[in-house]
């Protein structure tokens, strides 16, 4: 695990707080809101509940607690611009307050470690430099001092992370966030040690040296991180960070057994999940998974959308081992916990099939390529040759089998799968016909166009796009459209059908194109 990544996992770990009860409301409406924010806080819903503080916040303007939530709720459902705004003006309405500045830090912090984020380095100076003035405030400030080492370890100042952080444990021994910054920093030092010791290839004392130095960063990091396991041992990432730090030593199985210690406190935690694999035995895979989730699950604050995580994972390894029957059920418990882990419909799909039930493999497949054809296709793609061809081969004849069958949608949505697969004019031309059959008139002309792009100088493509923007997509830029297209599509067939080198059936589909197209024109008049 890379250096930002350990810093954006320290980051939301010192943005999440305690969603513990404040004193009670005194209207029905406000308790409702309050109820409704701190339920959705802790079922992660933090759009909604941000939506549920914000209310609060301005029933009850005086409340500093409301704002300080509704700012946490709104970085952590990337609504950062929402959230500094509302800190900026809570500025101006506390001006005591320590905790608002502390909540702004946070939130600058947070944003800039965002996928996508513009200038981090500016948001990462903005967020020291109020951190450094609630220290200046009350030097004593934990969250602060934490924040302050957490930015300049982003900003690559090792040094100075180095001290900031080292002074945090001195303040706040207890702190586990304090020993997972120790720990965060000396990882890096001593991956970037390794990094020298393998480019420079020093000997005699230089390399002494500089292999005392790897080991003593490497003991650093450990002992920060067991510490902050043994004062926090519901934090995933010092589990998580152990185990990266066994696997750079080559230790199998204690970098798994910290990983499942991760996952079982957190299933999304960032981890390499190859290494379970590594071992060879599919079954034992399957038993880490199994025993994560057990654990998982006994927790009170148990979501079902990580469940379906580790039970996901379960799945793909009794999947990779041939068990079928086993593997569809984990993958069906997935799907039904959490909506959004799609691609267990592919693998449903392909249990299906292996089980031969064509019916649920087609059922399965259709499902999973409404959602994103490009997508199947992308995991088609990712397969190794043979079970890339083979895997095609399937969406394939589920496609043709759902025609046969009369399930037109079903086959439509596959035929898009094989036409992202194949990328041909036919493939793409197919799935316009399917597209015009079931309604679907923009899809069909989308695709039409893509078949154009592949074999310009078809006059029946020429024409079938005609028809969709004639017929079905009839407005006075389309009307245009279509007339171009079918004086084209005469134009061109005129050649075809006068051209004797060319096949008699291309010749035949040309002058069918050419009549289909002329009546279309004469229907315009």
């Amino acid at each position: 695990m890379s250096g930002p990544r350990l810093a954006a996992l320290a980051v939301a770990v010192l943005f999440a707080t305690s969603c513990a009860a404040q004193e009670p409301a005194t209207t029905p409406g406000i308790t409702a809101d309050r109820e409704r924010a701190f339920a959705a806080e802790r079922a992660e819903r933090f759009g909604e509940a941000a939506d549920a503080f914000l209310r609060l916040a301005t029933a009850e303007p005086s409340r500093a607690e409301w704002v300080l939530a509704a700012s946490r709720c709104l970085g952590r459902a990337a609504r950062y611009r929402e959230a500094l705004e509302l800190l900026d003006r809570a500025r101006g309405t506390f001006p005591t307050s320590l905790e608002i500045p502390t909540m702004l830090a946070r939130t600058l912090l947070l944003q800039a470690e965002a996928p996508g984020a513009l200038h981090p380095e500016i948001l990462w100076a903005d967020a020291a430099e109020v951190a450094e003035g609630v220290l200046q405030k009350s030097p004593d400030d934990a969250e602060c001092r934490l924040l302050l080492a957490q930015v300049r370890f982003l900003q690559g100042d090792l040094d100075a992370a180095t001290a900031t952080a080292t002074e945090a444990v001195r303040r706040f021994p207890d702190r586990a966030g304090a020993h997972v910054l120790v720990g965060q920093v000396a990882t890096t030092r001593f991956r970037l040690l390794l990094r020298r010791h393998s480019e420079e290839r020093p000997t005699g004392q230089e390399e002494a040296d500089l292999v005392a130095a790897i080991d003593a960063e490497r003991q650093t990091a450990r002992r920060a991180f067991l510490r902050a396991v043994e004062l926090d041992p519901t934090r995933a990432h010092p589990h998580a960070a152990l185990g990266q730090l066994d696997l750079l030593d080559h230790k199998l199985d204690e970098a798994r057994a910290h990983f499942v210690d991760a996952i079982s406190i957190d299933p999304d935690a960032p981890i390499d999940h190859g290494v379970f694999a590594l071992e060879g035995d599919w079954r034992n895979r399957r038993d880490l998974y199994a025993e994560a989730l057990r654990r998982y699950s006994g927790s009170t604050t148990a979501l079902p959308a990580k469940r379906a995580t580790l039970r996901w994972y379960e799945g793909r390894a009794s999947y990779d081992g041939g068990d079928w029957a086993a593997a569809a059920k984990c993958f069906t418990d997935a799907a039904a916990w959490n909506p959004d882990a799609r691609n267990s419909w592919y693998y449903l799909a392909m249990c299906a099939w292996r089980l031969g039930d064509q019916d649920a493999a087609e059922e399965h497949a259709a499902k999973y390529a409404r959602f994103g054809a490009p997508a199947f296709a992308d995991v088609i793609r990712a397969l190794d040759g043979s079970k890339r061809a083979e895997v095609g081969a399937v969406v394939q004849f589920l496609a043709d089998r759902a025609y046969q069958k009369g399930r037109i949608p079903d086959s439509r949505d596959l035929n898009h799968v094989v036409a992202c697969l194949a990328d041909s004019a036919d493939a793409w031309n197919n799935h316009a016909f399917l597209c015009r059959e079931t309604g679907r008139f923009g899809d069909a002309l989308t695709s039409y166009e893509y078949a154009q792009q592949r074999e310009p100088d078809s006059p029946q493509l020429l024409n079938d796009t005609g028809v969709v923007l004639q017929y079905h997509l009839a407005n006075p830029d389309n009307l245009a459209r279509a007339r171009t297209l079918y004086e084209r599509a005469i134009a061109i067939a005129d050649r075809q059908v006068a051209d004797r080198t060319l096949p008699a059936a291309v010749r035949e589909r040309a002058e069918k194109a050419r009549s289909d197209a002329k009546a279309n024109l004469a229907a315009m008049r």
